[in-house]
């Protein structure tokens, strides 16, 4: 007996989701505005539009025991899964923390610049690096702040543009890759490495956020959160503040999902709990990037209708649909 209570102390490499917080991007946090725009006339909005979260417990934080990793199995609201699944095996807790937080900054910036394109406002976007995975070769060229000119000959001016261009220097071979760093143009021949979902497709190891330049602003209050995955809420409330009448109407809405500048919604993890979450705060709708849908399906909550989205303008039309009670014809997930 003693043996076995012993064990359930081990610890495992495993991380649990759980259902975290959820904010009104519409709303303030504490005696702050949660989005407040800048240089621009704003126009009063309505209605709950939630930010939905994760509670990670493990990674490179901290291990999680067997008896904490049996009670996630157990627990229908809680994702056991793989540490290597989330976290390559040397990255630290630091750098772990550093890469979420900034991951989260840049979702903000590119909210504002996928908004601004949508609204056909002109504005400049800048590639930087964020960090490096010590073990993949951008280590050994790139550094953090440094400002990604061109790929392959190819000038880049969005995430997704840079990762396109790497993404077609075949592994094995060099992507040839321009930066600038503390005013000076530097050239890199950097070899590639298979993509982490391609064995076809180049990668170099390295995480990258944009910079907008626009004079317009948008100013977040601190939610102490990390990650990639509210990109589409934020812009959202940011495109609900810019625009005349309200996007949102007495509704509560909640939404997950990255976006590029481009208007692209991204998958995310942790859909489960984020749905759980959305569900608890009382949401009734949960737009969800439609490459999640097959995971999401089996598990949405009762009484929470998921719609899947794959661009900002989709999503900006489900909520014009949804106020004027024209939601009839609106997509659901399902498992195909």
């Amino acid at each position: 007996m003693w043996l076995a209570i012993a064990a359930t102390a081990l610890p495992v490499p495993y991380l649990s989701q759980q259902p975290g917080p959820v904010f009104n991007t519409l709303g303030s946090l504490g005696e702050q505005d949660f989005i407040e725009i800048t240089n621009a006339e704003t126009y009063p909005t309505s209605g709950q539009l939630d930010m939905t979260t994760v509670r990670e417990v493990g990674g490179p934080q901290r291990t999680i025991t067997l008896g904490e990793a049996v009670y996630g199995w157990l627990n229908p609201d809680i994702s056991v899964i793989p540490r290597r699944a989330n976290y390559p095996d040397d990255i630290t807790a630091e750098q772990a923390r550093t890469q979420s937080t900034r991951a989260f900054a840049s979702s903000q910036e590119i909210a504002l610049g996928a908004v601004l394109r949508e609204l056909g406002i002109p504005f400049t976007e800048n590639v930087f690096v964020v960090d490096v995975i010590s073990d993949r070769p951008a280590a050994l060229f790139l550094k953090s702040n440094d400002q990604i000119l061109s790929v392959n000959g190819v000038q880049v001016n969005s995430i997704g543009g840079t990762i396109e261009e790497v993404r077609k220097t075949s592994p094995g071979n060099k992507a040839t890759i321009v930066i600038l760093r503390d005013d000076s143009e530097l050239v890199f021949e950097i070899p590639t490495v298979a993509a982490p979902d391609s064995e076809s497709a180049g990668s170099i190891g390295a995480f990258l956020t944009s910079e907008i330049n626009s004079e317009i602003e948008a100013n977040f209050a601190d939610q102490r959160v990390g990650g990639p995955s509210a990109g589409l809420v934020f812009a959202l409330a940011i495109y609900d503040q810019l625009t005349l009448g309200e996007l949102v109407g007495n509704a509560h809405i909640a939404v997950t999902g990255t976006i590029t500048t481009t208007g692209e919604v991204g998958s995310i993890g942790g859909i489960r709990q984020k749905m759980i979450g959305a569900k608890k705060a009382g949401a009734t709708v949960f737009l969800l990037p439609i490459d999640n849908c097959a995971e999401a399906v089996q598990r949405i909550p009762a009484g929470l209708r998921a719609i899947p989205v794959k661009t900002l303008r989709e999503a900006i039309s489900v909520l014009e649909k949804l106020k004027s009670d024209a939601s009839g014809d609106l997509p659901s997930c399902s498992a195909g």
